[in-house]
């Protein structure tokens, strides 16, 4: 029986194999842990499904494999194998079993055959991925006709499927004109825009590297996969979606009543509850009258969510950055929604969550209070449009309005900022919000919900 990498999220696509509990040879029972799995959001141990021998191991510790992708065998009892109708082929690196000779001949077959698929822009169709192309790169199917076109002053010609591919990539056309003359090129196919494509992101690499002087920085520490996952996403956000960010100064003195109540009622057992639970109940109560802080924007609609799925920022003590999502958040109320909250970011901490709950997330929080911060602007985690920074609270001086007069009081104040995407709403919708969330710390009557 083949062994494959499981399917551990709807947006994990591979996973690293940390520990074989089995070596080649052993007996193996259906139930025992066979080996582990970590991936960028988590780890996992990985139960046999039958009893058997462990036969191969196809992807060793330390090593990646795709989602569905074979990493060991185990042959069963009563399990024969059939050496005419099997075959051992060599994929990446990995012998993989086919279990129909016919079927690969037939592959092979097919695969001349779309060789020989002839082009008018390309000439022949070139069945390899250019080099900068990955699975998770998007395609984009044309909603408009792209024509032939001549670059003024040049005797350059693009064809319609190299223009198609150069407006949906947002090239420079001067530097593709630039790359062209140097490289003697006349027509402009789909190649040459790949070739073009590829000669940038090298450069930038290039550039990247040159601009590191190994004799400052002369010690590399290795990135782990949670790491290279929130780069890999910040720096794809960053660039994309155009961000801008608002803040409110709030005053929390009188739900701070509120919670000393709270923390005196329940002395007798293990009790917490943070500012950040308060936060969570106004922002899911405001979102009823701003539904597009809790969407998602595309090109050519604003697509809302109809639940609150909070996720809440967790920092795993610097080692990275996890963010769990409260899913129909809206429906607890504030002791319900501490408890979740609480107990959210316990297992998180201690890595005992459930795949689904790293996953589906609308709206973000992110809690610096802890840290002592006055103000953050944190980064929109596509494909969510908005994100709230919860800052540090502190006793300040402020001047108060009653009917004598005003006067300088003190005051509990923190600041609540947001960024958004300024795609799917603008500043005077953000800033709306904003002052509804501050209206419902401030005012609302917070008795109702204990």
């Amino acid at each position: 029986m083949n062994i494959q990498m499981p399917q551990l999220g709807e947006t994990v696509t591979e996973g690293t194999i940390s520990k074989w509990h089995k070596k080649v040879g052993d007996t193996v029972k259906s139930g025992e842990i066979l080996f582990e799995i970590e991936t960028d959001k988590t780890s996992m141990e990985i139960p046999a499904t039958l009893d058997g021998k462990l036969s191969q191991i196809l992807v060793h510790e330390g090593n990646t494999s795709s989602v569905g992708s074979i990493v060991a065998i185990i042959t069963s009892d009563h399990e024969a194998t059939n050496d005419a109708d099997e075959q051992e082929v060599d994929v990446n690196g990995r012998k993989e079993v086919v279990d129909n000779v016919a079927d690969k001949i037939e592959t092979e077959s097919k695969k001349e055959i779309a060789k020989e698929i002839r082009s008018d822009d390309d000439k022949r169709i070139d069945l390899d991925p250019p080099d900068w192309f990955s699975v998770l790169t998007e395609v984009l199917t044309p909603d408009q006709s792209f024509d032939s076109i001549n670059i003024p002053n040049s005797e350059i010609k693009l064809t319609p499927l190299a223009k198609r591919i150069a407006i949906n990539a947002s090239l420079d056309l001067n530097l593709l004109l630039d790359f062209c003359k140097t490289n003697n090129i006349k027509k402009v196919n789909r190649k040459s825009v790949e070739s073009f494509i590829t000669s940038q992101s090298q450069s930038s690499r290039s550039m990247n590297r040159e601009a590191i002087d190994e004799t400052v920085y002369n010690e590399s520490i290795s990135l782990n996969r949670i790491r290279r996952t929130t780069a890999k996403r910040l720096s794809q956000s960053w660039p994309l979606v155009p961000q801008a960010f608002q803040a409110v100064e709030v005053n929390f003195s009188n739900l701070d009543i509120i919670r000393s109540e709270m923390k005196e009622k329940n002395m007798d057992k293990e009790f917490k509850i943070s500012y950040l639970s308060f936060v969570a109940r106004a922002i899911a109560i405001a979102r009823d009258n701003f539904p597009l802080i809790n969407s998602t924007f595309n090109d050519k609609e604003i697509i809302v969510a109809e639940f609150l799925n909070l996720a809440i920022a967790v920092d795993l003590n610097f080692d990275g950055l996890i963010v769990p999502v409260i899913k129909s958040a809206e429906k607890y109320k504030l002791t319900d929604l501490n408890d979740k909250i609480n107990d959210l970011v316990d297992r998180a901490q201690n890595n005992n969550l459930e795949q689904e709950e790293y996953h589906g997330g609308t709206y973000t929080i992110s809690n610096n209070g802890s840290m002592g911060t006055y103000l953050t602007a944190p980064i929109v985690n596509p494909p969510q449009v908005a994100i709230m920074s919860f800052d540090g609270i502190r006793k300040k001086p402020v001047i108060i309005e009653d009917e004598t007069g005003d006067k300088i009081g003190i005051r509990k104040i923190g600041v609540l900022g947001q960024s958004f995407d300024h795609r799917a709403f603008d500043g005077a919708y953000a800033a709306s919000f904003l002052k509804e969330v501050k209206t419902i710390i401030e005012d609302y009557n917070w008795q109702t919900e204990i």
